[in-house]
């Protein structure tokens, strides 16, 4: 089982779900959800299987005395509350399941001699089927319905023996088939790319469609309230669980007010294209932690504005930014929560993405403006991957309440082990020591990723360097629809004034800034190490990597090496001096 019924949850829907959930125990080619989203209904439970096919299940507390006039289509009625009022009837709603599975499942375009089996299931937890009025409903029951009685869920041997005689015996889909089923009946359990954003596009048997592993549906689906911190490895899935989950409670809860804020531009836009908020009636705020800020200062409408935009001014003219935004900008924004008191705007849920960059005052504001009836706050973290200064706190110090609802994600998904071993090597020792003594700083223990390429083009001058960048980059360009190539600092600030740039042009090479990165951005990118947090490519360029020397440095060579999916070129000029690191990535090339 993916989630588990509520607290709110009838008797009848906790007892089925304890017997299914036992179960599934012994069965692991099932995939259950209890009450998941299905075209504005909610089935109490349904099931996919390879091998079954879908079992929809539909639960009924109803007791016989109280059942007055049951149909075989149209509601019922029933006796509550000294009144006869009117209730649902079971068969009906299985059938307006049934009608959108059969709908989803024709989008397959599966070949005519594959039938999905679609298997409904009324269950009265509270009738016997001893009872007179289980006669009645026999009787009225559609021809494709099986019905469940109160014995049938009275323990788990006759659960057993009455699932297994539901259960088709010569029906079998395969892999490929069964992933293209269960990405349309639920798009949720797709995996966030820019290729599978729409999610209400629906896939036939000629896609490849990529989903989410049980693991990350299940987190996904089955945050509750409160506080909840991940901490994961470089390409561990974090922004994935972020966006999915996102997904989740906007769909679930359309009147809520949902925050995500990360720390740089790129992963923003990544995670607005990835969402797609315009597609929700949710209220749902994607910014960075600055943009955020400001928009919510200026939008206060007071003196706080004036004393933001003085602020910005004078550190402009002092060349102060870096403090302005880490320092002044958020002192001025806890003033102003203080200052608004109740009058303050609450998201009903927040989401951090890469909250290793964030400092403690940061924290200290957004605990401010998160609706304590709702509380739910996620954190992303990677302390190997904090590359701005930032002093360490306890999560308890800035009002995060965390404790036992931690979760580690210590296997890449993105890196192939060629890729990993040099991204571990690369580490400085300094950081090295910190893994295991901290929560955010964490040893991947697998590589997930197919195998990859690692070169590494060592020159004796930085123009031959160049030279020899610009060539493979010409070749790599004939099969790779997009190349990403990293520098250390920002080429777009200084107008691409820099000594590589020319051989692109005498080879006739086009770029473009990885700041302009859209779903359609193709060909040559040039970017920062800094801005690519939480990004990935297939194909990873860095030069001049001789001039990564302090432990600063190789960190930041250690968050760009972790960005490729598959091929990583280094470069380097061996006359700056040879070097530990340079000796070691000559070893580890493929």
């Amino acid at each position: 089982m993916l989630n588990k019924p509520s607290q709110n949850a009838t008797q009848g829907e906790q007892s089925f779900f304890r017997r299914l959930e036992n179960y599934l125990s012994k069965n692991s080619d099932i995939i259950g959800y209890y009450e998941p989203h299905l075209g504005g209904y909610r089935p109490d439970f349904i099931m996919l299987s390879p091998l079954y096919g879908i079992i929809i299940v539909e639960i009924k507390d109803y007791f016989s005395k109280k059942l007055l006039n049951i149909t075989e289509t149209g509601q019922w009625e029933y006796f509550k509350d000294n009144m006869i009022r009117c209730i649902d009837n079971p068969f009906d709603q299985l059938y307006q399941y049934w009608r959108i599975i059969k709908d989803r499942i024709g989008f397959c375009h599966y070949p005519n001699h594959i039938n999905i089996p679609i298997i409904q299931v009324a269950v009265f937890a509270q009738i016997s089927e001893e009872d007179p009025i289980s006669d009645k409903i026999r009787k009225l029951t559609p021809e494709k319905v099986f019905l469940c009685f109160k014995e049938n869920i009275s323990n788990y041997k006759n659960f057993e023996d009455y699932f297994k005689d539901v259960l088709p015996i010569d029906f079998s889909l395969s892999q490929d088939y069964f992933e293209i089923l269960r990405g349309n009946i639920f798009p949720m359990c797709r995996l966030p790319t820019l290729e599978q954003a729409d999610l209400s596009k629906y896939y036939n048997i000629e896609d490849k469609v990529k989903l989410l592993d049980q693991k990350q549906e299940k987190l996904a689906i089955e945050f509750g309230s409160g506080h909840r911190l991940v901490f994961g490895v470089a390409g561990g899935g974090k922004t994935i669980l972020l966006i999915s989950r996102a997904r989740i409670l906007a769909e679930k809860h359309p009147k809520w007010k949902i925050l995500i804020i990360c720390y740089n531009k790129l992963l923003r836009d990544l995670i607005y294209h990835l969402i797609k908020p315009q597609n929700y009636t949710t209220d749902i705020t994607i910014n960075t932690y600055h943009g955020w800020v400001r928009h919510y200062i200026n939008s206060a409408n007071n003196e706080f504005w004036k004393l933001y935009k003085g602020a910005q001014r004078k550190a402009e003219k002092e060349g102060k930014m870096t403090d302005f935004f880490h320092k002044v900008a958020p002192k001025l924004f806890l003033h102003m929560l203080e200052d608004l008191g109740e009058n303050k705007i609450l998201y009903d849920a927040i989401l951090i993405d890469e909250g290793q960059d964030f400092e403690q005052e940061w924290f200290e504001g957004i605990i401010k403006v998160l609706n304590p009836t709702t509380n739910s706050l996620l954190i992303t973290c990677d302390g190997l991957q904090g590359i701005y200064a930032r002093k360490r706190f306890h999560w308890s110090n800035v009002g995060i309440e965390a404790r036992g609802r931690v979760k580690r994600f210590e296997k890449s998904y993105r890196n192939p082990i060629e890729i990993g071993i040099i991204a571990q090597r690369i580490l400085p020792t300094s950081l090295r020591n910190l893994i295991g003594k901290f929560d955010e700083f964490l040893s991947t223990k697998e590589f997930l990723g197919n195998h990859g390429l690692v070169e590494f083009i060592v020159s004796d001058t930085r123009e031959d360097e160049y030279k020899k960048l610009a060539i493979k980059i010409n070749q790599l360009l004939k099969n790779s629809k997009k190349i990403l190539l990293l520098f250390k600092r920002n080429m777009v600030k200084n107008g691409y004034n820099h000594p590589f740039f020319k051989f692109l042009k005498e080879l006739n090479l086009e770029w473009s800034s990885l700041e302009k990165l859209n779903p359609n951005t193709s060909g040559l990118l040039i970017g920062t190490i800094h801005g690519t947090k939480g990004l990935e490519f297939d194909t990873i360029i860095i030069p001049e990597i001789d001039t990564y020397k302090t432990d600063k440095d190789r960190q930041l060579l250690y968050v760009g090496v972790t960005r490729s999916r598959k091929k990583l070129i280094l470069s380097a000029n061996q006359s700056n001096g040879t070097s530990e690191l340079l000796s070691t990535i000559k070893t580890l090339q493929t």
